[in-house]
């Protein structure tokens, strides 16, 4: 046993040992943790990037829809206009028609009764009379209700 038993300059030197081979690997471990972290923060930096130009991206497309349904929205209220002006033109077109027509037959009316005074009295008072039978039918009927 007096073999095994070590000097204190020998356990000193064994401590001091041991201490250098802690200190070389806590050195290790650091430039390992240091290489690790570097390359976190390098792919963090590329995702924050990639974040960055997605968000670009999104920005840049939701402006070209938001111009897009502008244009849209002109294109529709253009057509629209269109549309009203030309429907605006076609009544205007069936009204002058309709006036032309009412102002033949008041022609035709005035010639007739010119040509045939005697009659025309005698059609304006069955007429008169038809409507006013019409009239005190419904008035009959209203009431009965």
């Amino acid at each position: 046993m007096a073999e095994d038993a070590k000097t204190p300059s020998q356990i000193a030197d064994e401590a001091r040992q041991t201490g250098r081979d802690a200190a070389q690997a806590a050195a290790g471990l650091t430039q390992e943790a240091k290489a690790i972290g570097a390359g976190a923060a390098q792919a963090l930096r590329s995702s924050a990037d990639d974040a960055r130009a997605t968000g670009r991206e999104a920005a840049d497309t939701a402006k070209g829809l938001a111009n897009d349904a502008r244009d849209i929205a002109g294109d529709a209220a253009a057509t629209g206009r269109r549309y009203a002006k030309d429907a605006v033109q076609a009544a205007s077109a069936k009204l002058r028609g309709l006036s032309n027509q009412a102002s033949e037959l008041q022609v035709a009316c005035t010639r007739y009764v010119a040509e045939e005074p005697v009659k025309s009295i005698l059609y304006a008072a069955a007429g008169g009379a038809f409507v006013t039978a019409l009239l005190i039918s419904f008035m009959r009927g209203g009431s009965r209700r």
